[in-house]
């Protein structure tokens, strides 16, 4: 466990504007989230080289189910954001995420330790008058082979209201 903070900026609301992504929505546990991750990556980066349509963030997961999550059978959605609408393959389906009202916050640590900011940021959207939406976005900003307590992930939880 690292002693510093793992809450690395504000929780904020803003509204996300539509993005297209090519993804791929499955129901797995928590131990093959990872090897899955890697996996449609591989097949996102095959798609995108020989066509000039680029990324415009690092790849994220959707959790349908955040509010009620069962590490066993995960409800989600490996998405990768891309700058125009691109037609997919049998792996990943291309689909445009609409325009959203979220709020967001940065974390840094093992993802092991980020509970409590949800419950942080469950907390403000009540207080602000907001209701959750029942879904959670995670972008990961990772280097190959880096500490888990170094890890920076930004956190996105759409609301309501």
């Amino acid at each position: 466990m690292n002693n510093t903070m793992p809450q690395v900026s504000d929780i904020r609301f803003m509204v996300r504007a539509e993005q297209p992504v090519l993804s791929a929505r499955m129901k797995i546990s928590y131990k093959e989230l990872e090897r899955q991750f890697a996996k449609k990556r591989e097949d996102v980066l095959a798609l995108l080289r020989p066509t000039g349509v680029y990324m415009t963030d690092v790849p994220f997961i959707i959790y349908h189910d955040y509010l009620n999550l069962d590490v066993e059978n995960l409800d989600l959605e490996i998405c990768f954001p891309l700058s125009i609408w691109m037609d997919g393959d049998e792996n990943l389906q291309p689909r445009i995420i609409p325009q959203t009202k979220v709020v967001h916050c940065m974390f840094k640590g093992d993802y092991e330790e980020m509970d409590y900011l949800y419950g942080e940021m469950t907390a403000w959207i009540m207080q602000k008058g907001y209701e959750p939406e029942g879904s959670a976005y995670e972008f990961y900003y990772i280097k190959k082979d880096q500490p888990y307590d170094e890890r920076l992930t930004k956190i996105v939880l759409p609301v309501k209201g």
